[in-house]
C-alpha cells in the first residue's frame, strides 16, 4: 500500500490524484487526433468537478490553463485560446481620441473658448456686450461647479481678457450675478411611538 506521501505530488491539489492522473496519461498517447479527444473529455470533467468556473468569463480558457499547467507544459494538443483572439481584435479598433484637445483649464470646458472666439467676430457693441456677460455668467457657473467654492468675479474677467487675447473691452467692475438652486432639505417623518406611557404612581 503507498501513501500519498510515497506517490507524485499533485500540482493543483483542488482536481484530485484521478484528474491528475489522467492530464499525465494525455502526454503519453501519440496519436494527434485520440490526444485531442482525450483532452476535451477530460476538459469537459473539468467542468463537471467545477460548476463554479462556469459563470466566470471564458471558463473553458481556465480549464486549459489548468490543464497545460498539470501536464507542466508537456502537452501538445490544437488549441485556440479565446482570449489571444479577443486582444487580436481589440487591436484593429481604432481609438478615439481626445475631442478636448490641449485644454489648459478644463473647467470651462472648450466650448466656452469657441464662444469667445465667436464673441470676439461679433461687430454689434450690444449683442457682443450682452454675449459677453452671458459667457462669464457661464464660466463663473462652471468655475464654481468644478471647485465648489466661492470664486471672485474678477478672476473670471482674467480668464475671459485671457482667452480672448485682449480682444475683447471688458468691464471688470461689473458683478456677475450668478442664480444657483439651493438644495432645500425634504421634511422627514417620523413614525409616531406606539409606546404607551404609563404614569408613575
Amino acid at each position: 500500500m503507498k501513501y500519498n506521501t510515497d506517490k507524485f505530488q499533485l500540482i493543483i491539489p483542488e482536481y484530485g490524484r484521478h484528474i491528475h492522473t489522467m492530464a499525465k496519461s494525455l502526454i503519453e498517447i501519440k496519436d494527434d487526433k485520440k490526444r485531442n479527444q482525450q483532452a476535451q473529455v477530460l476538459i469537459n470533467i473539468m467542468g463537471n468537478l467545477n460548476p463554479h468556473l462556469r459563470d466566470a468569463e471564458e471558463y473553458k480558457h481556465k480549464l486549459w490553463d489548468h490543464l497545460f499547467t498539470m501536464c507542466e507544459g508537456k502537452l501538445d494538443v490544437t488549441y485556440t485560446s479565446p482570449k489571444a483572439e479577443k486582444e487580436e481584435k481589440k487591436e484593429d479598433k481604432l481609438r478615439i481620441h481626445n475631442t478636448q484637445g490641449s485644454v489648459k483649464n478644463k473647467h470651462y470646458g472648450k466650448l466656452i473658448l469657441l464662444l469667445i472666439q465667436e464673441a470676439v467676430k461679433i461687430k454689434d457693441s450690444h449683442i457682443k456686450n450682452y454675449a459677453v456677460d452671458q459667457i462669464a455668467q457661464q464660466m463663473k457657473r462652471a468655475y464654481l461647479n468644478w471647485n465648489q467654492t466661492n470664486v471672485q468675479d474678477i478672476q473670471i474677467w482674467n480668464d475671459l481678457e485671457k482667452f480672448s487675447e485682449k480682444k475683447l473691452d471688458l468691464d471688470k467692475t461689473k458683478i456677475i450675478p450668478v442664480f444657483q438652486q439651493v438644495q432645500t432639505r425634504k421634511k422627514t417623518f417620523f413614525k409616531k411611538n406606539n409606546k404607551k406611557h404609563y404614569s408613575k404612581k
